[in-house]
């Protein structure tokens, strides 16, 4: 074969690919429209492209992990807040609250220092504290008639309080995994509790 019969093979081979190549992509963008067309659609317009690296995201689990997936956006105005009671309730004894912080993440102790996390506590007829920098304390165990400090170092937003007939106010506290308070706290609110039917 001479040099010239090599080119010209050469040539032909090149286009033979390139009809190739296009034939597929055709073939791929009608497959794509196809998948991507609702069943029964009539529209006439030109099938999109493909985009380049194409991927099926109905079959792929994100590749985010958990922790950024659950991280809290870093803007905006940090708020606790009770979410089913609120000042002038008078209820019954035991009650259920729940809670919610906006702005910050709710991790238990156990997770250690998580960046953005906290975990909740309600301070029962207590101001705020004085020292923001000292952990919260703990109430001795099975404090009925003078409760103050509630932890909820599991990571809960939610409780049933069990509270002595009259009035309290409660307040939520946010804090971190040594219970050492955030600049993070809710309105304190005042409830009644109802005296307990015999």
């Amino acid at each position: 074969m001479t040099p010239l019969n090599s080119r010209a093979a050469c040539k032909t081979i090149s286009a033979t690919a390139a009809m190739a190549a296009i034939c597929l992509g055709l073939c791929g963008q009608a497959a794509w429209a196809a998948k991507t067309s609702p069943p029964g659609s009539t529209d006439n317009r030109p099938a999109v492209s493909s985009p380049v690296g194409h991927v099926d995201t109905d079959s792929v689990i994100s590749n985010i992990s958990a922790s950024d997936r659950t991280r809290p956006f870093p803007l905006g105005e940090k708020v606790l807040y009770f979410v089913n009671i609120k000042t002038g309730d008078k209820l019954p004894s035991p009650f259920r609250v729940a809670f919610a912080a906006s702005g910050m993440g709710v991790a238990p102790v156990e997770a250690g220092q998580v960046r953005g996390t906290g975990h909740h506590h309600i301070l029962i007829d207590l101001p705020l504290p004085v020292d923001i920098k000292a952990p919260i304390p703990f109430d001795a165990p099975n404090e009925y008639l003078h409760q103050h400090y509630k932890h909820f170092g599991g990571g809960e937003t939610e409780t049933v309080l069990d509270l002595p007939p009259g009035r309290h106010t409660l307040r939520l506290l946010f804090a971190d995994h040594r219970h050492v308070p955030y600049y993070m706290s809710s309105k304190e609110i005042e409830i009644f509790v109802l005296p307990r039917v015999r």
